[in-house]
């Protein structure tokens, strides 16, 4: 009889002990399984997170007042630089730089422009909040007035060509003109651009290589023969490309 029961208590115990372990490894799932989805919980919390600080980031841009075409019915061409087409670009706003944001730059008023996300909606950038900002290969700085510098450039946006102690700068503008088409008035967007070499002391529109070489505080016989040799041309449509070549040269043969 003693015998009987000591079997059925071992065997009590050994059910027991199976028992706790298949207890404890549910536990041990539940637990992985619960760690694993606070772990998926928390990846996508901080995601959401990442996301609303780069909006907030982001909306320092949107506070312009909103753009508005205000071109006439009927004009040809367009008021932008390049195209009329958005463009990708980069925008220093306000002491931050954003990367590849939507941008248009109205020449006719010097503005550019910011495409709102996800709308046909468009604003303009404040000039004053604008350090600098770039389409494509094309990089635009606002340019203070300095009335310390003789002839210095008006306040707006330049395209940076060349930079350095003495730097080149190209003013884009556009314009509306009348002109006769098929016999007909017409109303025509038409650009303008003018070079200009800026130093700490002066500053001066270039419209030849000699106006460009005087400017230049040395190496100016090796520009300009390096310019000759090339074949330079100094032509209204050539200017902006033949002169940032000679500065690039120029600068080449600075220590």
């Amino acid at each position: 009889m003693n015998n009987l029961m000591e079997r059925n208590f071992s065997r009590r115990g050994r059910y027991w002990a199976l028992a706790s372990a298949l207890l404890a490894e549910v536990c041990l799932a539940r637990s992985a399984s619960a760690q694993a989805a606070f772990a998926a919980d928390s990846a996508v919390t901080r995601a959401q997170q990442a996301y609303t600080a780069a909006l907030g980031t982001q909306s320092v841009l949107y506070d312009g007042a909103e753009y508005v075409d205000y071109t006439s019915p009927g004009t040809r061409g367009h008021q932008f630089f390049g195209g009329p087409e958005v463009q990708v670009g980069n925008v220093t706003y306000r002491g931050g730089t954003f990367l590849q944001v939507p941008l248009r730059y109205d020449i006719v008023r010097d503005q550019p422009v910011l495409l709102y996300p996800g709308q046909a909606a468009a604003l303009m950038l404040v000039p004053a909040k604008v350090a600098n900002f770039s389409l494509g290969s094309h990089r635009f700085v606002r340019v203070v007035r300095d009335s310390t510098v003789a002839s210095d450039l008006p306040t707006g946006f330049y395209e940076l060509l060349a930079d350095g102690p003495v730097r080149l700068l190209a003013r884009h503008q556009k314009r509306v003109a009348q002109t006769i088409i098929s016999q007909n008035l017409a109303l025509e967007y038409r650009q303008t651009d003018a070079v200009y070499l800026r130093t700490a002391t002066t500053t001066a529109e270039v419209s030849d290589l000699k106006e460009l070489v005087a400017l230049l505080p040395d190496h100016q016989a090796e520009v300009q023969h390096y310019a000759k040799q090339q074949r330079l041309s100094f032509a209204p449509a050539n200017r902006a490309a033949s002169a940032e070549q000679a500065l690039t040269y120029y600068y080449s043969l600075r220590p």
